[in-house]
């Protein structure tokens, strides 16, 4: 859900009753995500569906052993939107990670909070820098 929301961000379609409210996405951090359609909605129900220029940039971490998403399909998303995004989108895929993989606390999963900080530390400073 996290690629859904920040790819249709200030989309009104995807916030009925708050249209003119602003849901800008300064980044995303997508962990074992889901890339198919929801629900059985239609292929506009997928991130894959909302990929643009615009998206926001994007921090996706996968095991490669996931049972419920193929590791590839996470490289098939990370693919598309680096060819389409204007902003830098960092993939990593985790090797001997599941679908859970932050389920439990492990090394890996260290790595992967340090990750998400440093992301989340370099997305907070180009901000800074835009405002000022």
């Amino acid at each position: 859900m996290a690629a859904l929301a920040a790819l249709t961000q200030n989309d009104p379609a995807f916030q009925p009753g708050f249209e003119d409210a602003d849901t800008s996405v300064t980044g995303a951090i997508y962990l074992n995500g889901w890339y198919g359609t929801y629900f059985g909605q239609g292929p506009e129900s997928s991130p894959l569906a909302h990929i643009a220029p615009d998206a926001p940039p994007f921090l996706i971490a996968h095991g490669d052993l996931d049972p419920q998403v193929p590791a590839a399909d996470a490289r098939h998303f990370a693919d598309r939107l680096r060819a389409t995004s204007a902003a830098p989108v960092v993939y990593a895929e985790l090797r001997g990670g599941n679908h859970a993989f932050d389920l439990y606390h492990s090394v890996r999963f260290e790595a992967v909070v340090d990750a998400i900080e440093g992301f989340t530390a370099w997305v907070r400073s180009r901000e800074r820098i835009r405002r000022s």
